[in-house]
């Protein structure tokens, strides 16, 4: 699912996945400059091929497991917002599985696409405690109740 450009290790020259922890060479655990579409947002679309619910969960689970173990630290979920325009069964389930910690081991934080943007309070605190995220937001996530943002532990 996730696929890796290469960069070259820090420590030995060799190279190695942009989004691999660990240069397989010479076991540096030392992060090389990635290139912004790695180290950026991966974008995560649920929608996609219009699963199920427990498709989509699904699916969820094997992405955080995948990029835990790289170096990407924000995800871009896309769930929509129903066609109902009451919100989805996806993006219900995949907050309520937020709300409840079943991820915990992997997600450090979450925040829902509707809270962020200047002035809102969720917003701030995603710029207080990660800083460096801010320049990764983009326009389309600003207020868009389509997408969850995660913040990955590492």
């Amino acid at each position: 699912m996730v696929k890796a450009s290469s960069v070259l290790c820090l420590d030995c020259g060799n190279p190695r996945g942009a989004l691999s922890r660990e240069c397989p060479f010479c076991g540096s655990v030392e992060t090389p400059p990635l290139p912004k579409k790695a180290g950026g947002v991966f974008t995560l679309n649920l929608e996609e091929n219009l699963p199920k619910v427990d498709e989509a969960l699904q699916l969820f689970d094997e992405a955080l497991e995948e990029l835990s173990l790289t170096a990407v630290k924000v995800i871009k979920v896309i769930h929509g917002y129903g066609s109902g325009g009451r919100g989805g069964r996806i993006k219900e389930s995949i907050r309520q599985e937020l709300i409840y910690q079943r991820r915990s081991d992997w997600i450090a934080d979450y925040y829902a696409g509707e809270d962020l943007g200047p002035g809102k309070e969720s917003y701030q605190e995603l710029c207080r405690k990660y800083p460096t995220v801010k320049t990764l937001l983009s326009k389309d996530m600003l207020g868009n109740p389509g997408i969850t943002l995660i913040i990955l532990k590492k």
